[in-house]
């Protein structure tokens, strides 16, 4: 089960016909995304398995800031901490007592939270993308061109205020996660240190290419 947080990061559920997926959506896209930086948020995570049977609930506490720079911590039910400062990428495990080290694989289709924190100018080399306006909001469905990804369909949720409110993923076993987020704050002054991690003692280091 701890490997659902790690998935969000490494990785909707409607089909949407409202647009054709051409260069209007991506850029109205881009758009939102850009305004996601700085981005302080409490956020609620909810997975379900194929049958809609819910697997976990996880709370926490997410941060973003431009370029490539996340901090992604999970403290409910159990405490996980993955952290890039856009080169690097650590994965801290409390209960294990054991961090992964590792090169932040920068391709957007690879790494999800890239699409919250990084350049948005390879959106449309590495997704096909489906826009449609639900109300007040703007809804963005994204489908990997590549299939060498650990998810079908990412779907992002924008309130008219352009603040996320959820990001949902999906599975090619049918395996679905939505993430709510809440408090959301803008502070574009987030210190670079934030997004650093120093390993503390006593703990197990793992290199890992």
């Amino acid at each position: 089960m701890k490997n659902i947080l790690k998935i969000i990061v490494y990785c909707t559920l409607f089909s949407c016909s409202a647009y054709a997926s051409n260069a209007p959506e991506y850029s109205q896209l881009s758009g939102f995304l850009k305004k996601l930086d700085g981005l302080s948020a409490q956020f609620v995570q909810h997975t379900f398995d194929g049958k809609g049977v819910v697997l976990q609930t996880q709370k926490g506490l997410v941060k973003l800031k431009f370029p490539n720079m996340f901090r992604w911590h999970s403290t409910e039910p159990y405490e996980q901490l993955l952290v890039s400062n856009g080169k690097t990428l650590w994965q801290f495990d409390q209960d294990l007592e054991q961090v992964t080290i590792q090169k932040l694989d920068q391709r957007l289709s690879a790494t999800p939270a890239l699409l919250l924190s990084g350049s948005h100018k390879d959106i449309a080399k590495e997704y096909d993308v489906y826009a449609e306006k639900m109300q007040a909001e703007h809804h963005f469905v994204l489908i990997p061109k590549s299939k060498d990804v650990l998810f079908d369909r990412l779907r992002f949720e924008f309130l008219a205020n352009g603040e996320l409110n959820r990001m949902v993923i999906k599975d090619e076993t049918g395996q679905k996660t939505i993430i709510r987020f809440l408090s959301s704050k803008y502070e574009s002054s987030l210190a670079a240190k934030e997004f650093e991690f120093e390993v503390p003692d006593g703990i197990d280091v793992i290199q890992s290419e």
